[in-house]
């Protein structure tokens, strides 16, 4: 120290003489001097430094953070240096890691008890399920058929609330994989109302559709997820609403990018000041007497899932008036709006190889048709289409395409294993798959080229790439020597 000014004895304990011609590197942390000693040899090179934090040790042996800005004069042989105590925040700093590793723990004991308990509660309840349905197909009497009908009900109950559990776990430890991609709503919702029809039936309730409702109304979202939540709506609908009542589905447009999609009942509504814990977990709002069945979490999980899809929740109601049900979505256009208007032209100009056959494996029919409608016209290529993972294995090893094109979100197998398993095998090894994903993250990609894609294409699709690609693949494979045969 050269000359140091007295507020180095509220920082430290010393007074200035007490400091002077003493090296600072004494009063530094054991702990800290390598780093110090690094931060010192980088001032003389740069002749600055600034957000450097050590440890000093005060003269009654308590420890300080000290957070250092500061130059070096080459004129003069001395740098020049300003400290500022910065304990408190490094306590907070601390504590805030501490708290973050701790919730990291807990959240990670969390997710490994429920992996657990899942496995754990599923076996006994295969069993219990399993042979409930045998007594149903065992002609059982009046009574019998009673008994089995609450062990089944119960049963399925649980199931629920297990597949649930897990879904609200997943996503909160940020391990819920989402494929947001264009989805047709007309699609998904017409799918939902067919599952809830025969229920509406059974309770003489009319489900009506807004007209405004076309197959060109297209929202980001994950197809499956999005479906769950719909199912969600309007299984709620049909069962808080009286027999013989009357439920809408209707589109609005909030505003030019959004679409929101609206289930409303003639119910018995809810209490203003019971909106609030509407979306809590495990609240049924005081109707666990009424007899409807229910686990108090599907409310939670469809809120979970719409903003982990970048979308809202909400609803409107009052006693009396029954309920309006909304979800809201960023709207975008068809994905067949993206074909050039003159696609026989456009696929002349791309001199696609002439003859070959394509298995498309993909879950979402929008994207199905939009792969049609491109390659529809070129002849010599021979389209299959697989919208479960299971099935196009199958179509895989009987069919022995020249390419596969493989999304990874479907509803059976995720993408990532039907490639393992396409590599497995002797009769697919060789077969090259191109992976279309709405996923463009750097590490799944370098994840799926790692495990023998060949290329992995990107959502919303670039038809010039696409047909660069596929024009590619196929002139690879037929210039390959067939085999010889003996």
């Amino acid at each position: 120290f050269v000359t140091i000014n007295e507020a180095s004895e509220t920082m430290w304990g010393f007074s200035p003489n007490e400091l002077i011609g003493r090296r600072y590197m004494e009063l530094v942390h054991p702990d800290d001097r390598p780093a110090t000693e690094k931060a010192a040899a980088e001032i003389l090179e740069s002749g600055k430094l600034a957000d450097f934090v050590n440890r000093y040790v005060r003269k009654d042996g308590s420890v300080v953070s000290v957070l250092w800005s500061a130059s070096w004069s080459a004129t003069k042989k001395k740098l020049f240096c300003v400290a500022h105590d910065v304990t408190q925040r490094a306590r907070i700093e601390a504590a805030l890691r501490d708290a973050k590793e701790e919730a990291d723990r807990a959240n990670h004991a969390k997710s490994e008890f429920l992996s657990r308990m899942s496995h754990e509660l599923r076996t006994p309840l295969n069993a219990i399920l399993g042979f409930g349905q045998l007594l149903e197909r065992q002609n059982p009497t009046v009574s019998q058929r009673s008994r089995v009908e609450h062990i089944m009900s119960a049963g399925r109950h649980l199931l629920n609330l297990i597949n649930e559990v897990l879904d609200i776990s997943r996503i909160e430890a940020g391990h819920l994989q989402l494929s947001v991609e264009p989805v047709a709503v007309e699609g998904v919702l017409e799918e939902a109302l067919d599952l809830m029809r025969p229920l509406a039936a059974d309770r003489a309730m009319q489900i009506v559709v807004d007209a405004r409702l076309s197959e060109d109304l297209f929202v980001l979202a994950d197809r499956q997820r999005l479906k769950q939540v719909l199912l969600n709506l309007l299984t709620n609908a049909v069962k808080y609403t009286p027999i013989r009542g009357r439920i809408a589905v209707s589109v609005q447009h909030p505003t030019p990018t959004t679409t929101r999609i609206v289930v409303t009942d003639t119910g018995a509504g809810i209490a203003t000041e019971k909106l609030a814990r509407l979306f809590t977990p495990f609240d049924r709002l005081d109707v666990e007497q009424s007899g409807v069945e229910g686990t108090g979490l599907g409310l939670a999980l469809c809120q979970r899932l719409m903003h982990a899809m970048a979308g809202e929740i909400g609803v409107e109601s009052a006693p009396g008036k029954g309920s309006a049900f909304w979800i809201e979505l960023p709207a975008v256009d068809s994905p067949l709006k993206a074909l050039p208007r003159n696609r026989k032209q456009t696929v002349d100009d791309s001199s696609m190889a002439a003859a070959g056959k394509i298995l498309y494996i993909e879950d979402n029919l929008s994207n199905l048709t939009l792969v049609e409608e491109m390659l529809g016209e070129q002849p010599g290529i021979e389209l299959l289409t697989a919208m479960r993972g299971g099935l196009g294995l199958d179509l895989a090893r009987r069919h022995c395409p020249d390419l596969i094109l493989l999304d990874l979100h479907l509803p059976d197998l995720r993408g990532h294993e039907v490639l393992a398993r396409l590599r497995q095998d002797e009769i697919t090894r060789d077969i090259p798959v191109v992976v279309i994903s709405a996923d463009a993250t750097a590490r799944q990609i370098q994840r799926l080229m790692a495990a023998g894609a060949r290329t992995y294409l990107t959502k919303p699709l670039d038809i010039g790439e696409f047909f660069r690609v596929i024009d590619e693949v196929m002139r690879s494979r037929s210039r390959q020597p067939e085999a010889a045969v003996a």
